[in-house]
Parts: structure tokens; sequence; C-alpha cells
């Protein structure tokens, strides 16, 4: 192979006139900048919002000297949030051409003008892989552009491609592979104080076995350098976002949970996880006891026991009474402490009113609605497993039913109670505070 094998491409209004033969750059949502991107690339790309609030939480003082390079760029939206909140070059890698096209369109319709970094923002052409080719040709389309400097790497951003709609992901499946990729990028990386600083966006799907895996390829590649695993919801019941923050960019503990807006972290904490005890009830809940749904990704992180320690009252009981799935719960005897950096963990939390042995259905929701009138609540969302075909059919007309009351919100819930031999399904009413 050739010593040039990546072709170049800057940012400029040439490469927008083309990317916009190719397709028509939107905005995504209101407010946010417009992108050129195929339907793929939209599926695929990491939200703005999201990209912005990952570039606020790396301190500028904290990286090395140099440029952010982003080794499969795909559209380029989280090197180009980073490279505008650090204010440092961006150099994107991305093996397709047209996408690679695109990409660079977006790096010149998003920058600021003004900014001198940006006259050395490239886009090339060809394998992330091969580090040694793509320094190359970084440099000398920076000499041949009249720029004499040879900027080195200051933090590199990974966000593989993996197959679509599989219910888990192994690491082996990523392209281009994190081995090869991390191997090839060892040596240019500066090293800061804390290491190098690399920022690796990973698949939530990755089970405890696989992350063990990219620590094991982390502590070898970086050996004693410390990482971050950071787990990010938006407050759909899931896990959106899985990454792992290495070296310089890191913080002073090994996991991190934070809930996002739709501009900013609502609620974040850190810490080591702990293993949590479960409890099975083996009859109703007390009424006047307090239920809780707790967001997923605060147990998947094993963050939840550092969490407690915030919420629970001095003096109050509480147990876990499930820690998988979209609804972890909680149920304790006093109100959950509000605290505004870790409260937004809490989806819904209310006091227990209502036992109902049978499920909500539409023949039966006029039962449900008045029970609901009788303890001042006006309005009761469905967190419980019901057909996902009926679901909005019967909160629909539930809302209906107790439209125009005066009241309080509240919520049901579906809870297993162990009766020995044989399980008993559950359906509790929890009144929430106004």
């Amino acid at each position: 192979m050739s010593e040039h094998t990546h072709v170049d491409l800057l940012p400029s209004e040439k490469i927008v006139k083309e990317a916009g033969e190719i397709v028509k750059s939107r905005s995504n949502k209101k407010g946010e900048p417009s992108f050129f991107m195929n339907d793929d690339m939209r599926k695929l790309s990491t939200p703005w919002n999201i990209s912005q609030i990952r570039s606020s939480q790396i301190n500028p003082n904290d990286l090395p000297a140099g440029v952010i390079l982003d080794a499969a760029a795909g559209s380029g939206v989280q090197l180009i949030a980073l490279t505008k909140g650090l204010r440092r070059p961006a150099l994107g890698v991305e093996i397709e051409k047209e996408v690679a096209i695109l990409c660079a369109a977006n790096m010149h319709i998003a920058s600021d003008k003004n900014d001198l970094q940006r006259t050395m923002d490239r886009v090339l052409i060809g394998d992330g892989t091969r580090a040694g080719e793509v320094m190359s040709a970084f440099w000398k389309s920076l000499r041949d552009a009249g720029t004499r400097a040879h900027p080195p790497i200051a933090m590199l951003h990974l966000d593989p491609a993996r197959p679509r709609d599989a219910q888990k992901h192994h690491i082996e499946e990523m392209r281009p592979p994190l081995k090869e990729l991390l191997n090839s990028w060892n040596e240019y990386l500066q090293i800061g104080p804390r290491g190098p600083a690399v920022l690796l966006d990973l698949s939530p799907r990755l089970d405890s076995q696989q992350r063990n895996m990219v620590n094991s390829l982390l502590e070898t590649t970086f050996p004693g350098v410390p990482r971050t695993w950071e787990w990010l919801s938006q407050g759909g019941g899931r896990v959106d976002r899985l990454s792992v923050w290495v070296g310089s960019i890191s913080s002073k503990n090994s996991h991190r949970c934070i809930r996002v807006g739709r501009k900013n972290i609502m609620a974040k904490i850190e810490g080591r996880p702990e293993v949590s005890k479960m409890v099975k009830l083996n009859s109703p809940p007390p009424f006047e006891s307090w239920m809780s749904i707790i967001d997923a990704s605060l147990i998947e992180s094993g963050l939840q026991e550092s969490w407690l320690k915030k919420v629970i009252a001095p003096g109050c009981g509480y147990s876990w009474l499930r820690l998988e799935g979209r609804r972890p719960l909680l149920i304790h005897t006093e109100p959950l402490v509000d605290i505004d950096e870790v409260s937004e963990f809490v989806v819904c939390s209310g006091k227990v009113v209502q036992h109902r042995l049978t499920p909500p259905e539409l023949r039966t929701i006029s039962q449900v609605a008045n029970a609901a009138v009788r303890h001042g609540i006006n309005k009761v969302t469905l967190r419980c497993n019901i057909d996902p075909e009926m679901h909005p059919k019967i909160q629909r007309k539930l809302d209906s039913e107790l439209k125009g009351n005066d009241g309080s919100k509240a919520f049901m819930i579906d809870l297993e109670l162990d009766r020995g031999d044989t399980k008993h399904l559950l359906y509790v009413v929890c009144k929430e505070e106004k």
C-alpha cells in the first residue's frame, strides 16, 4: 500500500454543495442544527442534545494539546459537538465515501467561521484502524493548505457500528474492531496526567461478561489508566447510552449514571457498584406505605445503593421488590428525600391507597375510575404489564372517565405476591403527592 491511502476532504462550501446533491439537510428537532444525513445515518447518529451534554462533561484543561479524532465518524455529530465545546480541531475518518462527504459538510455548516481552529478540520475517506496512514494523510493535507503544524491526537472518540435489532451484542461484532483500532492508535495519543483521553460509545446491550472483556482490553492497551463506565438514560425505562471514559476524561469513580433531559443533565450519581438484596412479598403492601418506580439505568449501573443513601430518610424502612426489567420497584415507609441532583432517577412515587385483584380492562374501567375518585385521584397512569395493543386504549378510556374530576395523580403497578407454591398478581394504586 502507498503511504497516503486516505483521501482528504476539506469542510467547505464546495463540499456542502456536493452533499446537497446527495440528500437535503434538516434538523431532527426544533432548535437544533440542520445536518446532512441519509435515513440510516439518522437512525444511528447520536442525538445532538446527547452529544452536547457529553461535550459539557469534559474539562478542556484536562486534555493535552492536539485535535479530537473520531475514527469512525459517521455523520460527525458527536465529533462536531466535542470540537465546538472544547474548541479543538476535528479529524474524522470514515470508510464510506458518501457518508464522509456528508460528515465534512456537517462540519462546515455547524462551524463558527471566526474560529481559527476550524481551518484544520478534516475528514479522511479510509480505514480508521490504520493510524499511521491516517496521520500521514492528515499532516500532508495541512501542509498542502499552508499549515506547517503537525498536531497530535488529544482525544479519541469511537462509536463502532454493530448489528441492528440484536437482543445482545458482542465486542467481536463491532466495526471497526475495537482491539485493532486501539492498538493502532495507542502510540499517537497524547498522554495527559491521567493517561490518554479516549471515549468509547458502546452498545447498551452489552452484558456484564462483554463489559469485562472491554475492561480487559482497555487495561491491556492502557495499563493502569483509570476509566469510568457511564450509563445514560433519557427517562424511557431503559439504558439509552453506554460509554467508557478513559484516562484524562475519566472521573474519580469507576461508575457513573446520568439522567438527561432535552438540554442538560437532570440527575447524576457516581460511585462503585454494589449488590442489592431483593425481597418477595407474601401479602399485599400495607396501605400508607410508599412505592417508587426507579429508572432502570440506575440499577444497570449498580449504583442504586449509593443513591439510596442520599434519598432514604433516617429511620425509613425500605426493600427492593423488583430489580430487573423496565420498572425496578422500591417499597419504603416514608417519602423519599427530594434532592435535586438525584431525584430525577425516580420515575414516580406514591402512597399505597388501593389493592386490586384483577388487571384493568375496557369492560371494568368505570369501576377503576370510580374507585380512584373516591380516593381523591383524577389521573391514573397505568405502569403495569398489559397487552401492548390494549394498553393505549385502556389508558385513553381511563383518562376520559376521570376527566373533569378534582384530585391528585396516581399510578397503578402490578406486583407478584409469593404464596408458597403459587404466585398471584396484585394491582396496586399509589397516590402521588401534589
